[in-house]
């Protein structure tokens, strides 16, 4: 295939999936999920949601005060496995770019100031 018509592809998929990285974000919101796992990457310190008693008992302790609502935890999780998707397809995209030797064009003047900042020096929403 050519390396052109790869890179569309793979960027068409990236829109593609950003957009269902969108929608689960705002299900999890309307779902009242969005703490439904109090740690990164994982859930509880585990990979995936507490949901056996003993896994939920570990769990509550290992977050004293944080309860355990696995059915809050889920839709928190996929959306985090989907966005994790998201990134890994962003780091193709690339790969693919750079190893075609093509730069990659990033309008910065459509960004906001702010936005600029946050590219040019990292700064997260904290700041």
């Amino acid at each position: 295939m050519n390396p052109t018509r790869l890179l569309r592809r793979v960027v068409y998929a990236a829109l593609a999936l950003a957009s269902v990285v969108v929608v689960l974000g705002a299900y999890t919101r309307l779902a009242d999920a969005g703490l439904g796992c109090p740690d990164w990457p994982g859930c509880y310190g585990m990979l995936g949601v507490p949901e056996s008693d003993e896994q939920i008992r570990l769990a509550e302790a290992r977050y004293p005060g944080i309860p355990v609502e696995p059915a809050k935890a889920w839709p928190e999780m996929v959306h985090r496995y989907f966005a994790t998707g998201l990134g890994l397809l962003c780091l193709g995209i690339l790969a693919l770019a750079w190893s075609k030797g093509q730069r990659l064009f990033i309008p910065f003047t459509l960004a906001g100031p702010g936005d600029r900042a946050r590219c040019v020096w990292g700064l997260d929403g904290d700041a």
